[in-house]
């Protein structure tokens, strides 16, 4: 015997298990299940059962109990079901008991056997007991759930109030209807105002309904605003908006019967299933219309019906007509024009005695550019590009561009620039600046910057083909490999000599190819944009401490010292640990394996707060402050044709050549891409009479307090 139950907001308790469990015993059942209406799935759903074999029941049968959940009374005493109501599922006979508050079903409580007439309603009296403990159990579960539905409901009301008071438009109600009301199975809402306005009839007619607040599952926020549906043809439709009453549609086959192909056409590329359409009043102005709908064909519940006529009324009578009575205000129409743009960054300025300053930004544009904590409105416009987080070069050359464009010039400015995202993407945005009219006249200007990268990924197919060709050529390599070390650790001394050399050279190239597909595919993958970081705040001396350690017994065998200069007071970065870490091995490696026996390697540590503090040719664009790391040998060096190819892929120089000292040739490659997904430089630099042998410096931005 075992028992089964689903995650609930209030646990079942042991009381209410036990009580099944007497009930299994007592009518000698091979199931009890207790139903409830679900308002997180809008169904009547099993939420606990006990089986006297252990086996769950099949969806077949859980179907069909929903089925007949949904045809029970919403009072009444037990009632038998037979064979013929239960047939295709796994039992013969059950035993209900509707669970109701006095005007609503809320759940069942059913008994049910593999045998047929197994129950008797004569002996309902003895089960009272356990029945009313369920009773009251699921009741008490009903109302609570229904107190936090209208909680919930009551709570995004004082949102939508909030936002109206501030003067937001329809889609941002919109927004917060999708955020905190709808459930899963909801899949598009729409705002509709009736149009066009005239004031020789302000209570209608009117020829359309015009999009100004939307939002669907597949495309998201703010589509199609602006489109109209011209309502000549729908008659029937407007009389029932007019009635005050929603519109109920639990399928979609007779009512698009009545609609043109466009609405068809619209309603088909949104997948619409179900609708509820709500008319919006304010005292007799008809205002629009609210519609919700689903993917999926779905019976919406009173419930359903009564929170969204409740947010309905409150558009009605609050929000809808304090919109209307705002919409010329100069305010509201730059935000309306960064709505229409909101799949890419908007800033929007207006003229100001210091040049521009801005009216406001969308929040695409506040993340994009790392403003998150910063309120951008208000702000003069070179203000703004000081504290977006880009390359100093970049932010130079944009306010350059930028100061040299009027606010009230009506030409069309663009550009386009790449540079790294905080979370270590590479992206390339193009950048257009339009004026905005109001009356025939120049009142500003729009910026908007629109992502690229993907249509320019045409150069990283190199990069994506060579980690497709790497993995696939790791698989035979690790074959190989494995069969080498099993070889040598199974007959390893009984092999001739020469077998035993060549297998290990066998393993050793195997070891040597690995290392170069597994640099391959970082590089690649980080090119791309592509590699996985974990980031986080990062103590860089402690990580340099680190991956020496790791090496010591490297450079003791060559009787090396490794000299530490580390600050151990500098700030954080915002990095990947691991990733630093392999930099660091890449580097220290190199020096170790070109620095000669008993010589000295210098790991040192410098806090950058300005450009003149590093080389201009090769740290360009640098973000400060920053944290710079040098790794400096006693090698042969870099000479300057060099150095303009010791960061290619399989670039080894020939003096390293000549000296058949071991190598890949991809480490630097490797590093270099790494430190630039941290938004930072990696470089090297020619060897001088005062500092000899291989410099090696990477930068990386501290971390914002």
């Amino acid at each position: 015997m075992s028992t089964q139950s689903t995650s609930t907001q209030i646990s079942l308790s042991e009381l209410i298990q036990h009580t099944l469990h007497n009930l299994l015993v007592a009518t000698q059942a091979d199931m009890i299940c207790v139903c409830m209406y679900r308002f997180d799935v809008v169904r009547m759903d099993i939420i606990a059962h006990i089986t006297y074999d252990g086996e769950l029941p099949s969806a077949a049968t859980h179907q069909r109990f929903q089925e007949i959940l949904q045809g029970l009374p919403t009072a009444g005493q037990a009632r038998l079901i037979d064979e013929e109501d239960l047939q295709g599922t796994d039992y013969q006979s059950a035993l209900l008991f509707p669970l109701a508050l006095p005007d609503e079903l809320v759940g069942m409580l059913a008994i049910v056997s593999r045998r047929a007439h197994a129950f008797q309603l004569e002996s309902v009296d003895d089960l009272l007991i356990q029945v009313n403990t369920v009773r009251a159990f699921v009741e008490n579960q009903y109302l609570y759930e229904a107190f936090s539905q209208n909680m919930m409901v009551m709570q995004t009301m004082r949102q939508i109030a909030q936002t109206i008071a501030e003067g937001a438009l329809p889609q941002s109600v919109v927004n917060i209807l999708r955020d905190n009301l709808f459930d899963s199975h909801v899949t598009s809402c729409a705002i509709m105002f009736y149009g066009p306005l005239r004031e020789d009839r302000p209570y209608g007619p009117f020829d359309y309904l015009e999009m100004r607040g939307s939002w669907s599952k597949r495309r998201g926020s703010g589509i199609a605003l602006g489109t109209r549906i011209y309502l000549k043809q729908y008659p029937d439709l407007i009389a029932t908006l007019n009635s005050g009453e929603p519109l109920v549609l639990p399928t979609l086959t007779e009512f698009s019967s009545q609609l043109d192909p466009f609405m068809r056409s619209l309603l088909r590329a949104e997948r619409v299933a179900s609708m509820t359409i709500l008319p919006l009043y304010a005292g007799k102005h008809r205002l629009g219309v609210l519609l919700i709908a689903t993917n999926k064909p779905h019976r919406f519940s009173h419930q359903e019906i009564r929170n969204y006529h409740l947010i309905a009324e409150l558009l009605s009578f609050t929000a809808i007509s304090q919109v209307l009575q705002q919409h010329h205000d100069l305010v509201l129409q730059g935000r309306f024009a960064l709505l229409e743009a909101v799949t890419d960054s908007v800033v929007m300025v207006l003229p100001d005695a210091v040049g521009a300053r801005v009216l406001t930004a969308n929040q695409r544009f506040v993340r994009h550019f790392g403003l998150s904590d910063v309120d951008v409105e208000g702000l003069p416009l070179n203000d703004l590009l000081k504290k977006m987080r880009i390359p100093n070069n970049l932010r130079e050359e944009l306010g350059q561009t930028w100061e040299s464009i009027s606010v009230r010039d009506p030409a069309i400015q663009h550009g386009d620039f790449h540079f790294v995202h905080e979370d270590g993407r590479h992206l390339d945005m193009e950048w257009y600046s339009a004026p905005v009219y109001q009356n025939q006249h120049v009142m500003g200007r729009i910026y908007l910057f629109h992502d690229v990268t993907a249509e320019r990924t045409a150069n990283r197919l190199r990069s994506t083909f060579l980690s497709h060709i790497s993995h696939e050529l790791r698989t035979p390599l690790t074959s190989i490999q494995g069969f080498a070390e099993f070889i040598l650790e199974v007959n390893g001394d009984d092999l001739p000599d020469l077998a035993r050399e060549y297998v290990e050279i066998i393993l050793k190239s195997a070891h040597h190819l690995r290392k170069i597909f597994s640099d391959m595919i970082d590089m690649s993958r980080a090119d791309a944009g592509e590699l996985p970081l974990n980031m986080g705040s990062v103590h860089l001396p402690d990580v340099i401490i680190d991956a020496i350690a790791q090496l010591e017994l490297q450079y003791k065998q060559r009787k090396q010292a490794v000299i530490m200069e580390l600050d151990d007071d500098l700030p954080p970065v915002y990095a990947d640990a691991d990733r630093i870490t392999q930099v660091l091995n890449n580097l220290l490696t190199n020096a170790i394996k070109y620095s000669p026996e008993e010589g000295k390697i210098l790991v040192r540590t410098d806090y950058i707060t300005s450009l003149d503090e590093l080389p201009a040719d090769t740290t360009p664009g640098a973000q400060l402050p920053a944290i710079q790391v040098s790794v400096i040998d006693e090698g042969p060096g870099l000479n300057t044709e060099d150095l303009q190819q010791v960061f290619m892929p399989f670039f080894r120089a020939p003096k390293v050549r000549d000296q058949q000292i071991e190598g890949t040739g991809l480490g630097l490659a490797v590093s270099r891409s790494i430190v630039e997904m941290h938004r930072g430089h990696l470089w090297a630099e020619v060897s001088t009479p005062d500092v000899s042998g291989g410099i090696f410096r990477f930068i990386l931005p501290v971390m914002n307090e």
